[in-house]
């Protein structure tokens, strides 16, 4: 079973626990915008059954090379925003997974394609979605109550942030000019804007650069805060997040 991105794994083994063996497709560390599979791992793929999709720019791709594997878009039923990254520039944001309410979707989808693939177990699959949707019930109280103190917006090296943002009442701030570096033009103007709204904090992420979000820093005498959006334990680092935007 294949599935796009860490967080993915996480929702798949929660609900199919030892009946599953699921293989990531973006290792840790990479960028899922940009990542490419080698020759090698893409044939180690073509014996995955199923693959859960998010709409990755590679995906496309890679699903010509699995033309007997059943693709399952995990953006059925959602309701979507548009990217603000130049790596799906007129498309879908793809970031479903760091949204509590989004995840519960998600986790019905994954169940329910389990049971079809895998009746006899279908007990089995849908008492462990029950138990993972009352963890991300309780998961969302927490981060309404954590983020309704926490500064209206936030600044971000990259716009990974925009369903948790539209679920919780934040915007965010993106230092990225459409996936790009800032220009210095960009950075003047952005550290008047932010400096108006008193932002302490400037959240970067390991997967992108980030010399703009530093320099930005420098400039604001602001705090850098690293944050990983593709962290497999996405219940316990949606948590660390919203944590993160509260301290601001």
């Amino acid at each position: 079973m294949l599935v796009s991105i860490a967080p993915q794994k996480f929702l798949v083994e929660e609900i199919g626990g030892n009946e599953v063996f699921v293989e990531v497709v973006v290792p840790a560390g990479a960028s899922s915008h940009t990542y490419e599979p080698t020759p090698r791992q893409i044939v180690g793929m073509q014996s995955g059954e199923i693959w859960f999709r998010l709409g990755e720019s590679f995906e496309e791709r890679l699903k010509k090379a699995l033309p007997r594997t059943e693709i399952v878009d995990q953006r059925e039923g959602i309701d979507l925003l548009n990217s603000g990254c130049c790596c799906h520039r007129g498309a879908a944001d793809p970031h479903i997974w760091l949204s509590p309410r989004l995840l519960v979707v998600q986790a019905r989808q994954i169940a329910d394609t389990l049971s079809q693939h895998d009746p006899s177990h279908t007990r089995l699959y849908m008492g462990n979605l029950k138990r993972l949707e009352e963890r991300l019930a309780n998961l969302d109280e927490e981060m309404a109550a954590l983020l309704s103190e926490a500064p209206r917006m936030v600044l971000v090296s990259h716009p990974a942030y925009g369903y948790l943002c539209r679920d919780y009442g934040l915007t965010q701030l993106s230092i990225e000019m459409e996936g790009r570096e800032p220009t210095p033009r960009y950075i003047t103007e952005l550290v008047l804007q932010v400096r108006s709204l008193n932002i302490q904090t400037v959240f970067l992420q390991k997967q992108h650069s980030v010399k703009g979000g530093k320099r930005l820093a420098d400039d604001l005498g602001a705090e850098c805060v690293f944050l990983d959006p593709y962290a497999e334990n996405v219940i316990d680092n949606l948590r660390e997040i919203a944590k993160a935007f509260r301290q601001c």
